[in-house]
């Protein structure tokens, strides 16, 4: 049996009837307060020995993260959410899925008498979709959820990072098959146990940390900082899991150091263009110059061995007509289908991006910069980490214009 009261308490939910309000309640505020973290996972396999005693029931993982703010992966999630539901009359089934290969994920569906309803936080999905074919707008993106006999395919919206799809197999399993897969996860090598993942949902963006880079996710933007040290100190402070906790799992899984050593930002607009003519529309100087029309007054521009060179000033002061104008530097690279651009002002200096590329068989653009220190007050300020990737958006729609016009 699992502390149903405290459970509730700690969710900030009181009890109710089965309902689909009810439901979305539970499902919402699951996400946000009990983290997907593979930490727990982590220390669970390096201190129970016995492969048969690694799986987190529902009694052990509600305890840990009433002490210890803990979570779960995938299929501790969907066996603590399952045995939730079913202390609170819900009529719950257990059934698999596949991101990277079959049998891999776990999900629930919950009957209600008006219809039956795909809840899968294992993944976790943003929302609770039909089980049916069908489009579902979400805070984090679109879901387009096709379906094949015995199956739902479902397509993710949103910042194109990470799995880009997730499929669900209808068919009810039983207790011991689910443990059975479960159990496989803590095989050796298996990607949960390889480093440490934590993820939150926050009010339609996602917090989450990986490879010593915290990130938030909104529907069109990556914010990424780099964690430089003491980790599972800022990381219990950011999701509310045990610093200890995560101390453990780092001895274990390894802490590498961020992929980059400075903040960025970026802004993504799916487009309908191939990712290589889009590129090709801003990758010489006349195209780039098109994509600052009515931005900035812009100067001829400077051919350089590797690119080239002008300059920017407010529109109708002509490129050279104010001191302290700006002057670009732009590096085409070709393979990554990738714009560096080094700006200058005074002694100010500040490095962006545009690129495009195909994810999942679909086209984005994105426009990125590096930002000045560690940046972690746009952890705190959400208003303004927003506004900065509106300016950034405002240029991926300048390009898209380009794209849907006549051409040069």
């Amino acid at each position: 049996m699992i502390p149903l009261l405290d459970v509730l308490e700690s969710l900030d939910l009181s009890r109710a009837e089965p309902g689909i309000g009810s439901l979305r309640a539970l499902f919402c505020r699951f996400n946000a307060r009990v983290p997907f973290e593979t930490a727990s996972k982590i220390v669970r396999d390096e201190s129970v020995a016995e492969t048969r005693e690694k799986p987190r029931g529902p009694e052990v993982f509600w305890r840990e993260h009433l002490e210890l703010g803990a979570g779960g992966s995938c299929f501790a999630r969907v066996a603590a959410f399952g045995a939730l539901l079913e202390a609170l009359g819900y009529s719950a089934r257990k059934i698999l899925g596949r991101v990277a290969e079959d049998f891999d994920h776990a999900a629930l569906i919950v009957d209600l008498p008006e219809r039956s309803w795909l809840c899968d936080v294992g993944f976790p999905l943003p929302a609770l979709l039909p089980v049916a074919a069908g489009e579902t707008e979400t805070p984090l993106g679109l879901l387009r959820v096709s379906d094949s006999p015995g199956s739902l395919h479902v397509d993710l919206g949103g910042v194109p990072e990470g799995p880009r799809w997730v499929e669900l197999f209808l068919a009810e399993v039983s207790e011991a098959e689910f443990l059975g897969h479960w159990r496989r996860t803590f095989r050796s090598g298996a990607h949960f146990l390889g480093a440490v993942y934590l993820r939150r949902e926050l009010e339609g963006r996602v917090l989450s940390f990986s490879r010593g880079e915290v990130r938030v996710d909104d529907l069109h933007s990556r914010l990424q900082l780099p964690l430089a040290a003491s980790r599972p100190a800022r990381l219990a402070e950011l999701f509310g899991i045990d610093a200890e906790l995560l101390a453990r799992a780092f001895d274990r899984a390894g802490d590498p150091d961020p992929e980059i050593p400075y903040a960025r930002l970026t802004a993504y607009l799916d487009v309908d263009a191939e990712p290589e003519r889009a590129f090709s529309a801003i990758a010489n100087p006349d195209g780039y110059r098109r994509l600052l029309e009515g931005v900035a007054e812009v100067s001829a521009p400077e051919v350089i061995s590797d690119g080239w060179v002008l300059r920017l000033a407010p529109p109708e002061t002509g490129p050279e007509g104010e001191e302290g104008g700006l002057q670009e530097r732009v590096v085409p690279d070709a393979p990554l289908r990738l714009l560096k651009i080094e700006r200058r002002s005074g002694s100010t200096r500040s490095e962006s991006f545009f690129q495009a590329e195909e994810r999942g068989g679909r086209s984005y653009l994105k426009r990125g910069v590096r930002l000045q220190g560690s940046r972690e007050d746009l952890l705190r300020n959400d208003s303004l980490r927003g506004r900065l990737a509106g300016s950034l958006a405002v240029d991926l729609l300048a390009w898209a214009r380009i794209l849907s016009g006549p051409g040069p």
